[in-house]
């Protein structure tokens, strides 16, 4: 990141890590149960969001006002998406729409494939075995354009767009 401040970047968002414990890959790995995600893998995510949340308030000391660098808290909102997935207007919080919820986690679009596709994308969390679908990142995305500093700090988007450092 100092790097590309030193190429001229002066507004930098820093996403940090979601919840990878609620992941379909992750829960189906580690055997969880059903509505449950893996607190190991989330503590350990948690572990290392601390320390980025760290590296980026401290590059703000250090690169000065000119320069802002915000960090977004993709883990606390879609947190908060699985954990209100209902107030979101989804159906299914941690199952993929694609291509299942074990081994091999195939989502491909081939006619007479054992891929399995969801009625709706709109109504899952989870894309597939790894990624949210579009409406959670749709969610994610105006959270961080307008949210507070629990979201993103030390300003949100929006204000990082009209940042001028005078």
């Amino acid at each position: 990141m100092k790097r590309l401040n030193q190429l001229g970047a002066r507004k930098i968002v820093v996403a940090d890590v979601g919840p990878l414990g609620c992941i379909p890959y992750v829960r189906a790995l580690e055997f969880i149960p059903a509505g449950e995600c893996s607190a190991s893998a989330n503590q350990l995510t948690q572990g290392y969001n601390k320390k980025l949340k760290r590296m980026i308030y401290k590059l703000n000391q250090e690169m000065g006002p000119e320069s802002r660098f915000v960090y977004a808290n993709t883990y606390e909102i879609v947190m908060e998406i699985i954990q209100q997935y209902r107030q979101y207007g989804f159906e299914n919080a941690l199952d993929p729409c694609c291509g299942g919820s074990f081994p091999p986690f195939l989502c491909i679009g081939i006619a007479n494939s054992t891929s399995t596709l969801c009625n709706d994308r709109s109504k899952y969390v989870f894309w597939d075995a790894f990624h949210p679908t579009e409406a959670v990142n749709f969610i994610v995305a105006g959270k961080l354009l307008d949210g507070n500093s629990a979201v993103a700090s030390p300003i949100n988007v929006r204000e990082l767009s009209q940042y001028q450092y005078k």
